[in-house]
């Protein structure tokens, strides 16, 4: 079995990135910091030129029909320079759960305007106080006397949030009969968005509050848990992918950075110590990358069984995280002192670092679940 890329796959890759690098470098991530992260005509380019708002939309509602390994291979892209704004919510998580949970008529709805980058969705399932997962899910939806449904509660680290237009609201049905996905406005009376200052300077985030918030549910009520453990897993295939192009980007840029500051009368990458930092960096960038890849190939597969997905999920989301962790440490201790400083992009690598850690679970609970599913 080939897990080569193919030459359509490669050029995919170089096209990508030669967008991302033209359109949206880190000064341009740096410029959008104090805004909503994302120039809206750059968004729209992406789309109508690139399709990547797409990718995993079928073309019969105007995306591009592919698979996750396209998803990777942009997001990874995406990552190196931090960029994509509302990409990973609503390209990827908004756009899947709507795929994995909507009826045939609401996925025609929503999807094509997915597609085109005229919609922005964000998925909400974490609260305050509650594990990662679906087990700590407290948000309640009820049928009103002329038989609507409405949901209260409080979720929180909704990834872009204050720029969607459309949430997706994890929530109990009615009597505690299973979990259902709620589509709610965020217009819609009773939603309260709070945007909440992040770590990461490159993603927005924010808190919601629903207090009997007209909504619309996805497919069947009480049905929808199957299908949101599958985003939530493909969310943390997403962040390895990310963490990776990251990472590579980390070692890039402490190898330049050794070559050309001078120590002693020699480049600081000619010290045993530096080489020995740049190689370990290098060593786990291509374990990670590995099992990242790996991911993407089971996500494109749709495995019968959900449990190859979860393993693939964690695996790759545990190994990439700790992978940029050490890459993004790395490089601003290779930088010294001026890798703390903000004119040097060091310090938004390491953000980002720390921050996806925790999104979506951070390693120690990838490897804890890992290790139960295992029955280690």
């Amino acid at each position: 079995m080939d897990f080569a890329f193919s030459e359509e796959q490669e050029e995919f890759r170089a096209v990508v990135r030669r967008f991302v690098e033209e359109r949206w470098p880190t000064a341009e991530v740096r410029r959008l910091a104090d805004r909503a992260g994302f120039e809206p005509t750059v968004w729209k380019q992406m789309a109508a030129e690139l399709g990547l708002q797409g990718l995993a939309i079928p073309e019969a509602h105007g995306g591009q029909g592919f698979g996750f390994l396209e998803t990777g291979i942009a997001l990874e892209e995406l990552g190196r320079q931090l960029a994509g704004g509302p990409y990973l919510a609503s390209a990827v998580l908004a756009t899947q759960a709507i795929l994995a949970a909507a009826s045939p008529a609401q996925q025609a709805e929503w999807l094509p305007a997915l597609a085109a980058g005229d919609l922005i969705a964000a998925l909400a399932v974490d609260e305050p106080g509650a594990a990662p997962g679906l087990a700590g899910i407290a948000t309640k939806s009820r049928l009103d006397d002329k038989g609507l449904h409405r949901v209260s509660g409080a979720k929180t680290a909704v990834l872009d949030g204050q720029n969607a237009e459309l949430l997706l609201v994890a929530a109990r049905a009615p009597e505690g009969a299973g979990l259902s996905l709620l589509a709610v406005r965020r217009d819609a009376p009773g939603v309260t968005v709070r945007p909440v200052d992040g770590l990461d300077l490159a993603r927005k985030h924010a808190e919601l509050e629903l207090d009997d918030a007209p909504a619309t549910v996805l497919g069947a009520p009480g049905a929808a848990a199957p299908a949101l453990e599958r985003v939530l897993d493909l969310g943390a295939i997403a962040i390895a992918a990310e963490a990776v192009g990251a990472a590579a980007r980390c070692l890039e840029m402490a190898v330049d950075y050794a070559k050309q500051r001078i120590q002693f009368g020699r480049p600081i990458g000619s010290f045993q110590a530096i080489q020995h930092k740049c190689a370990e960096m290098l060593l786990e960038l291509e374990s990670a990358r590995s099992t990242a890849y790996w991911s993407w190939w089971v996500a494109a597969q749709e495995p019968a069984d959900p449990g190859a997905l979860a393993e693939a999920a964690s695996v790759a989301k545990a190994t990439a995280c700790d992978a940029l962790t050490r890459a993004a440490a790395e490089n601003v201790q290779i930088h010294g002192g001026v890798g703390f400083t903000w004119e040097f992009d060091c310090h938004l690598y390491f953000r980002r670092a720390k921050a996806a850690e925790h999104l979506l679970g951070d390693p120690i609970w990838h490897r804890a679940r890992l290790a139960e599913r295992l029955g280690l």
